[in-house]
């Protein structure tokens, strides 16, 4: 059996957290990030809004599978608006970086892939259904 024998307990430090260490790199954040981190959680937001829709547009099991229109949120004006979120969430990144090139290139990288995907889910929507809103864009709200 080993035995421990602790000398100078009472000289240790107390553990906790400095909160002004905690909060100082905070204060350090200039407007660009601030701005950036808004646009971020905005997106995030919204693309966890879109995904509760999405999901709760499965069939249960034992059910064949129903196709419906999905409503609500930004389902409104575009039909992939998870994909409009995602690129929110890129261009917060972008503009919290000071518009750095390292995320220059995934931004076009997503903006390029969601929109064909974007283009492809509006056409299956619309040979799906006949009284799909006519209104909505693939995944740029008024525009594409």
């Amino acid at each position: 059996m080993t035995e421990f024998i602790v000398k100078g307990k009472s000289q240790m430090p107390a553990s906790g957290v400095d909160w002004w260490e905690a909060v100082n790199p905070l204060m350090k954040l200039g407007l660009l990030h601030w701005i950036g981190a808004a646009i971020f959680f905005w997106g995030w937001i919204h693309q966890r809004r879109c995904h509760v829709i999405l999901g709760s547009l499965r069939s249960r099991p034992g059910e064949i599978d129903k196709y419906v229109i999905p409503r609500g949120d930004w389902f409104e004006i575009v039909s992939s608006p998870h994909y409009l979120a995602e690129i929110v969430i890129y261009v917060g990144l972008l503009i919290a970086s000071g518009g750095d090139l390292t995320v220059w290139l995934p931004l076009g990288f997503v903006v390029a892939n969601l929109a064909f995907a974007a283009a492809e889910t509006h056409r299956w929507y619309h040979s799906k259904f006949d009284n799909y809103p006519r209104n909505r864009r693939a995944i740029i709200p008024y525009v594409y």
